[in-house]
């Protein structure tokens, strides 16, 4: 039986300073799961309101968190406080930077945990787009198949390295439907970072491949809703970061053996776009 969701529209977009661009708009994706959708920089955000214990998905970058703050409470009507757990996707600033506000546990992938208890400017990035990363916590530790039992919704923990050593997804095994982070998209490959790997992207997407999904919510862009369209999404990004794969060995193994070093980024960006 089809839940059909009720239409969703919030009374007022708030906005703040960062770039110029809006903070979030916020959309009910699901009964009781909420998307803060961010406009320009940053990730979006997800809330799941279960009956045991209420979840956000990311935090966002911080110059937003006014707007969410506000939207949380004026249309969701939850507090600060009422959030019960926070699961960060992977350690970048975009995701974590919020985490500052919130006294609740915190929890990441092990891999992002380090980076991100040792304020890790390398990977992290908070000094380039002038954010403090400094003396932020995690309280939890994920590993992969770890499963989160939030009373009317379970969150399995889905190792998923590549744009970063520490990236999970979040997998709902009843109903079929994915929190993506960085890893899967609408119509487009994440970046690799210093910390992540094309090989390792390649097997994170191809055990993605394995899952039976009916959607996926990425933490930029729009949202993929049909398993078929998943699957191709899924597909299609196998195959581009293969030949992206290749396109980048075959350029090392062109070059003279001395000046065969990588960048230390591999796509050696001069403006990264997370």
């Amino acid at each position: 039986m089809n839940v059909k969701t009720p239409f969703f529209q919030p009374k007022l977009i708030k906005k703040d300073d960062m770039y110029g661009k809006e903070g979030y708009i916020l959309n009910l994706i699901k009964p009781n799961v909420y998307q803060f959708y961010s406009l320009g920089a940053g990730c979006h955000v997800y809330l799941i309101i279960g009956d045991d214990l209420n979840v956000l998905i990311d935090t966002g970058i911080i110059s937003k968190f006014d707007s969410f703050n506000y939207l949380l409470t004026t249309e969701i009507g939850l507090k600060i406080e009422d959030i019960d757990l926070v699961i960060n996707t992977h350690e970048h600033f975009d995701h974590i930077s919020s985490n500052a506000y919130f006294h609740c546990t915190i929890a990441a992938h092990r891999w992002a945990a380090v980076k991100i208890k040792n304020s890790d400017e390398l990977i992290t990035k908070g000094k380039k787009w002038g954010i403090d990363l400094t003396d932020l916590r995690v309280n939890i530790w994920l590993e992969d198949r770890n499963i989160i039992d939030l009373g009317n919704t379970f969150l399995k923990i889905v190792e998923t390295p590549g744009h970063t050593s520490g990236c999970i997804c979040l997998y709902e095994p009843y109903h079929n439907y994915l929190f993506s982070g960085d890893t899967l998209f609408r119509g487009a490959t994440s970046n690799i970072y210093e910390s992540g790997s094309l090989s390792e992207y390649i097997d994170s997407l191809q055990i993605l491949n394995t899952l039976k999904i009916h959607s996926f919510y990425p933490s930029h862009g729009n949202p993929v809703l049909g398993e078929e369209l998943v699957k191709e999404e899924l597909e299609n990004s196998i195959i581009n970061a293969k030949m992206e794969l290749e396109a980048f060995v075959n350029r090392i193994k062109s070059k003279p053996l001395k000046g065969a070093r990588p960048p230390p980024s591999l796509y050696n960006r001069e403006e990264e776009d997370l």
